[in-house]
């Protein structure tokens, strides 16, 4: 079987399972109302924020399973990155009904694979983020076609993209580069010194070990762009290019392009005074729409988590569970995460 048949059978969350989703908390809150009304008076006082945790916990999107450090050491497989993907489809629903432009989807590459404390290369994460968009997306690219473009890294990495996902169904989605996407949608691109020297001595050589140039300037124009690990773990340029990808009446997703890496000022601004200028114009604006953060400090782990449009939630994690710490109406901070962890102290399962 080829690589990802197992993922076909996914739920994809369109507006119509949103409003069933909607009506499904409408019926919660008439049960918590019920309820409510045939408690004692002294009882309702009594619990009165136990229903108002219940009713507001209803609402938001649990942590998925299997992301447990404890567990993953010990060898426990959930997939939760398999989790993640129709809570990915559902906030690029949701996006795309607000009308959002920018958006970004970040958490660890290998989620459930591998801990902190493993060895990972970035041919390893390359591969993973890789895998996990084909995926992910294919119930997306079976709504949209050639109107989902999704944009990897270099030609290389589209290549062995279509060499690891074949098959009809994967390929109804425009696959391209940050670079021929960037061309065709804002008229120019950045390419990276290394890039532009090995093409040229392949032109002279004769050779494309750098993988052919897609049709690009052929698709449909794309109502969602997704963007495959930009920048991270290769050249700057990704991230001006991206800056380019934007459709001029759809949605750009970042998939772990290390947006917060930029945002916390990892290269400065004296050395590299164009990729600020775009970090301050672009990149300072996208929209969370699915982000999973490790959070740790003094031997205690936790998680930020916030699924579009939902409210950012702090979780401490434990050896057998997680407890929900927070939640937030805009991000946290993260020294303001780990404040609020170690004040909490361990969890009990």
């Amino acid at each position: 079987l080829p690589p990802g048949i197992r993922h076909q059978t996914r739920t994809y969350c369109t507006n119509g399972a949103l409003r069933v989703r909607t009506l499904l908390l409408q019926a919660l809150s008439c049960t918590i109302t019920a309820l409510y009304a045939s408690l004692s008076s002294a009882t309702m006082r009594s619990h009165h924020a136990t229903l108002l945790v219940i009713a507001a916990a209803a609402a938001l999107t649990p942590l998925p399973p299997g992301i447990n450090a404890y567990e993953v050491a010990a060898g426990t497989r959930n997939r939760p990155a398999e989790a993640l993907a129709p809570v990915a489809l559902r906030a690029i629903a949701a996006a795309r009904e607000a009308n959002v432009k920018l958006g970004e989807i970040e958490f660890p590459a290998l989620l459930g694979e591998k801990t902190a404390f493993d060895d990972v290369d970035n041919v390893q994460i390359l591969n993973w983020n890789r895998d996990w968009c084909m995926a992910s997306m294919q119930p997306l690219a079976g709504e949209l076609d050639g109107e989902l473009w999704l944009a990897f890294p270099d030609r290389k990495e589209l290549e062995l993209a279509r060499e690891e996902w074949p098959g009809a169904a994967y390929a109804k989605a425009t696959l391209t580069t940050l670079e021929d996407a960037a061309e065709v949608l804002s008229g120019s691109s950045d390419q990276a010194w290394g890039a532009a020297f090995a093409r040229a001595a392949e032109g002279l050589l004769g050779t494309s070990n750098l993988g052919a140039k897609p049709e690009t300037t052929t698709a449909p124009a794309p109502q969602v762009v997704v963007a495959v690990q930009p920048g991270d773990g290769g050249p700057l340029e990704d991230w001006l290019n991206l800056e380019r990808c934007q459709p001029s009446d759809g949605l750009l997703v970042s998939v772990n392009g290390a947006f917060d890496k930029l945002r916390g000022g990892f290269y400065p601004r004296p050395l590299f005074p164009k990729l600020a200028e775009c970090v301050d114009r672009f990149v300072v604006d996208a929209e969370a729409l699915v982000v999973l953060k490790n959070v740790a400090d003094k031997g205690r782990a936790g998680w930020l988590f916030r699924v579009y449009p939902e409210p950012w939630q702090l979780f401490a994690q434990g050896k057998e569970a997680s407890l929900l710490l927070e939640t937030y109406t805009t991000r946290p901070a993260y020294n303001d995460c780990v404040a609020t962890l170690l004040k909490a102290g361990p969890v009990v399962a």
